[in-house]
């Protein structure tokens, strides 16, 4: 069926009924020739088991309605996650043709790669589907008064699939067979299809029966050759590494039994190519590195500070212990060890440390007072135990915006938070109880009442001498930036603005840009272009690419290439598979490039390089590259560019208009690239006019027409099967008739296929009674809550995708073209929208803001109940914009965008800066009650809490440094994170140890006498 009428007789309709479900969000929709695919997304709080029950029921129910013949619906999960491929199992053999190759793809392969846990192997792409094909000689038909249909009346009446049953004879009970069914292909050449004048006319004699094949509309090519794979999706929550690592080690054994199966199979190869857990393995291998040597940078900063062996011992012990609690509440809370839990490790690597580093400085100072080793642990502990509990709740608080997120960011970024949370708090319960015990066993300082007898190392003099210098040096530039409050307060003031002017000069996106080793081509030839055609131009472009990158090498043995894998897939095979796939008909081609591990340039490298290569080689075909991987997929719903306007309204042609004039306005915006539009309405057609009267004369109905039409063009099979089982496999496959493939050539071959019935007597050429009209017509239809759109996607180049994106709304709202066109067409219910990665990013940033305020309300609460004052939190809570302060003047000055991983870098730095606050303002507290003055209560405080600020603030920064680099790879999703944590904390220590007692001062002053 046209995609025309696919949409207004089945998608429509089964959107109707779907859409009834309980909680329906949205809906999306796909008509093509022959095959509709209709998408129900559910809100969040709706169960998906409960969802799929739902649509299957409704789906079903639908059928009675649906056209004669309609293959019944299939309802399977949708998972943006896994809207692309984990990996590709390819099927190739020097010996055996495309046919047994998706033979033993579709048969033996597929069902036992679905036994795999987490796997759904959906489709098999490439080669030919068997089929038992009666090719028609049309002139020997029309000699002998015959028809296609006759032939297919034959076929279906002599070849049968009814069960004769048994009989009772005597005492015996005996099977009754027949030979209703042919055993072998050729014997169905003896038909007799009439009986002329006493003599038969056997199917020989107007046709040939062959085992042969479907007409192809889908090649696959890997490497320059046909052949045949089968793409490896996971179930919903599957772990991506753990299901490639079973299809690999699986593979291997359904190898072996296919060998010893089917001795055509002797050659035959299973490789799992294009392997998506490649750089999952990368990242999380990188992120590794990066917790490990974050960890020892930690070890030698800490160790620099203290200068003391056993203090440093301490210390660090926290570390592995902090990551192993973390891993251990994952692992109760059902998440794993990927790249947004190690990516929470990563960030919570300088917190693991910094709540021991606070209760270790404070017992050491009260040891230097004198006391004993387990009273200076009591004392030093209890001291800052409630500080320090409301500095970690303020750490977790922090983090409270994740659940603000919604849809696919929440999913992703909670086990990021979870992990972060989980290891703060592990951190606090062991700095409050493993670093006390510790101290009171084996802490010794030069100078205390302990018995010199103990063994001891040499006293942290050094140290104390170095941090002595500082500390006077710190207290004479602060009590000067005391004397001016006014002149610091305007400085912090300007800073800020300069801050807030370089956010507005940062680039945005959703994520950052991965490198994942692989990228895809989406190419476009003109709409109508036959498969064969179309594969001789992807066999022109692979040759392009392989002169640029290498020939492909998936043995390595190359070192010049650095190319690994090439895989085409040309055209799309017209049944369910087309879920699947990108294309859309036979002039759509996608070309997927595995690069090896050592390429000396990267994905996004080289798709730069041929996107300039193509525009000039191949004028007048349409490019676009996709260089994201799953996450990014799973973030953009499986779109295929981050920016997509969407035109909805019901006719196709003014939907289109628009567009049209939307493609010429982004085009001339920079950094956008591969801007096109997704359907096409221009795909060549043949209008076949029936004469209803005419035909009636001659005794000729619509449905003969079409029948036979069918029948010579594309076979039988379409809309009456018949079925043949092949005895050596048990396999079941169509039997059907149609004209040989190279004998339809010209309209005039249509023109003249002839049309019986059981009332004519001699055959009716279809062009006696029909005319024919050259046209065009969609290749596609789209839906969206089941109205019409036309989509116009653009890639982004050089630029970030939030910048491009706020230009093309710009520009669209200032062209005088659209505007027109929208005054023209608005009023008609013509609306268009950006939706894609932006529309994202923007929820996603809103939700964030409005997660962290709240966050920042919530810390403020928490400081009240513990200073008992509504006023003093106030001086920790203006802390937070000094940190933003520092990650401004980071992220720009290293040209990092603004996204999702640095704004959780700037949740991370807040529950930091209010930390070193929070504990400067208690001990500011404490020295007042002692009854010093307000001024040098928070002098002293400033001084006592500036090495472990110091320190703390430094394990941080430089825990985060290997991951801000990029040391040890892993695609740099990280990075941003890493470098908004640097520049906070690098930023808020500086300003909050000059800014913080100022305000102590100015704010103490205000509450004296307030205290609740």
């Amino acid at each position: 069926m046209p995609a025309v009428v696919m949409e207004r007789d089945i998608m429509s309709r089964l959107e109707r009924w779907t859409g009834q479900s309980n909680g329906i969000e949205h809906q999306e929709g796909k008509s093509m020739i022959g095959v509709s695919i209709v998408k129900d997304f559910f809100r969040e709080d709706i169960d998906p088991n409960t969802a799929m029950s739902q649509v299957t029921s409704l789906a079903m129910s639908d059928l009675f309605y649906l056209p004669p013949g309609t293959i019944p619906p299939m309802v399977m999960p949708f998972d943006p996650t896994a809207s692309i491929p984990l990996c590709l199992l390819s099927v190739s053999s020097p010996t055996m043709n495309e046919k047994e190759l998706y033979d033993i793809a579709y048969f033996e392969l597929r069902n036992r790669l679905q036994a795999i846990s987490g796997v759904i192997a959906p489709a098999v792409y490439g080669g030919v589907l068997r089929r038992i094909l009666t090719y028609v000689d049309r002139d020997k038909l029309e000699s002998r008064g015959l028809s296609p249909m006759d032939v297919v009346a034959a076929l279906k009446s002599s070849n049968l699939m009814i069960p004769t049953g048994n009989a009772k004879f005597g005492t015996m009970d005996y099977q009754i067979n027949s030979n209703a069914m042919f055993e072998k292909v050729k014997e169905m050449n003896d038909i007799p299809i009439k009986v002329d004048q006493g003599a038969p006319v056997f199917l020989r004699d107007v046709a040939e029966a062959q085992d042969s094949y479907q007409i192809q509309t889908n090649i696959v090519r890997l490497n320059g050759k046909r052949q045949v794979y089968i793409p490896i999706y996971r179930q919903p929550g599957a772990n991506v590494i753990q299901v490639v690592n079973e299809v690999r080690n699986k593979s291997e054994q359904i190898l072996q039994r296919l060998k010893e199966m089917d001795p055509r199979a002797k050659d035959l190869r299973l490789d799992v190519v294009m392997d998506q857990s490649i750089s999952a393995k990368k990242t999380i291998n990188g992120l590794k590195i990066n917790v490990i040597f974050g960890a020892m940078l930690a070890a030698i900063s800490i160790g620099v500070f203290l200068a003391n062996i056993r203090s440093t011992v301490i210390v660090l012990l926290l570390l592995p212990l902090g990551i192993l609690a973390a891993m251990a509440g994952l692992f109760f809370t059902g998440n794993t060890l990927n790249s947004m839990t190690l990516g929470g490790l990563v960030l919570t690597l300088g917190m693991l440390t910094d709540q021991a580093i606070v209760v270790l400085d404070n017992i050491i100072r009260h040891l230097r007072m004198g006391k004993t080793k387990m009273q200076a642990a009591l004392d030093g502990a209890g001291e800052v135990a409630v500080p320090m509990f409301v500095a970690m709740l303020t750490t977790i608080v922090v983090f409270f915006p994740i659940v603000f997120l919604s849809g696919m960011a929440r999913f992703l970024f909670a086990p990021l938070a979870l992990s972060a949370t989980f290891a703060v708090f592990a951190s606090y319960v062991m700095a409050m109880t493993v670093v006390p015990s510790y101290c009171a066993k084996f802490l010794h300082i030069h100078g205390s009442n302990h018995s010199r007898n103990d063994k001891t190392l040499k006293p942290v003099g050094g140290e104390e001498r170095g941090m002595g210098k500082s500390g006077k040096y710190y207290e004479s530039l602060l009590r000067a930036t005391l004397k001016h409050k006014p002149v610091t307060f305007l400085g912090v003031f300007v800073l800020f603005l300069l801050s807030i002017f370089l956010f507005q000069r940062t680039g945005t996106e959703l994520f950052p840009q991965i490198e994942t080793g692989q990228f895809m081509i989406l190419v476009r030839a003109p709409s109508g272009t036959r498969v064969e055609e179309s594969e001789r131009l992807i066999q022109d472009i692979e040759k392009e690419i392989q002169g640029i990158i290498g020939q492909g090498d998936p043995d390595g043995m190359d070192d010049s290439s650095d190319l690994q894998m090439l895989i085409s897939n040309i055209g799309v095979l017209m049944d369910w598979p087309a879920a699947y796939t990108p294309n859309t008909g036979p002039m759509d081609s996608f070309i997927l490039i595995q690069l090896k591990e050592d390429t000396k340039k990267g994905a996004i490298q080289y798709s730069g390089i041929l996107r300039a290569h193509f525009r000039d080689r191949f004028p007048g075909i349409e490019f676009a590259f996709d260089t994201g991987g799953m996450l990014t997929a799973a973030l953009n719903f499986g779109l295929p560019s981050p920016i997509n306007i969407q035109i909805k309204g019901s006719r196709l042609e003014t939907s289109y208009e628009i567009a049209n004039a939307m493609v010429k306005e982004v085009k001339k915006v920079r950094g956008a690239t591969d801007v096109r539009i997704a359907q096409r309405l221009d795909y060549p057609a043949i209008d076949i006019e029936v004469d209803r009267i005419k035909a009636a004369y001659l005794q000729i109905t619509e449905e003969d027409v079409v029948k036979n039409i069918v029948t010579a063009l594309n076979s039988s099979i379409n809309f009456d099967p018949a079925f043949w089982i092949d005895n050596q496999n048990g396999n079941h496959y169509f039997v059907g008739a149609q004209y040989f493939e190279d004998d339809i050539v010209s309209l005039q071959t249509l023109e003249n296929i002839p049309i019986t019935n059981k009332k004519t007597s001699s055959p009716v050429l279809l062009k006696n009674v029909a005319t024919f009209k050259r046209t065009t017509a969609p290749a596609v239809v789209n839906h969206h809550d089941i109205t019409r759109v036309i989509d116009v996607y653009a890639n982004v180049s050089g630029r970030d995708a939030g910048s491009v994106a706020t230009e093309i709304e710009e520009r669209i709202k200032r062209s005088p073209v659209i505007q027109d066109l929208m005054a023209k067409y608005g009023p008609k219910g013509y609306t268009y929208h950006i939706r894609g990665e932006i529309q994202s990013m923007r929820e996603s940033f809103g939700q964030l803001g409005q997660g962290l305020f709240i966050a920042i309300i919530l810390v403020y609460l928490i400081l009240v109940a513990q200073f008992r004052s509504f006023r003093r939190p106030l001086i920790i809570i203006l802390t937070v914009p000094l940190g933003l302060i520092g990650v401004s003047i980071m992220l720009y000055t290293t040209g990092t965008s603004l996204n999702i991983q640095s704004f959780m870098g700037i949740i991370t730095m807040i529950g930091l800066v209010v930390d070193y606050s929070a504990l400067l303002v208690a001990f500011a507290d404490q020295h007042q009650e002692e009854g010093m003055s307000i001024e040098e209560a928070i002098v002293q405080a400033a001084r006592t809490r500036l090495r472990p600020i110091l320190m703390t603030s430094s394990t941080a920064v430089i825990a985060v440094i290997p991951t801000a680099i990029e040391y040890g790879g892993g695609g740099g999703a990280s990075v941003p994170l890493a470098r908004a944590i640097i520049g906070g904390v690098v930023g808020a220590v500086v300003l909050c140890l000059f800014v913080v007692p100022p305000l102590y001062i100015y704010l103490a002053k205000r509450r004296e006498g307030v205290t609740v």
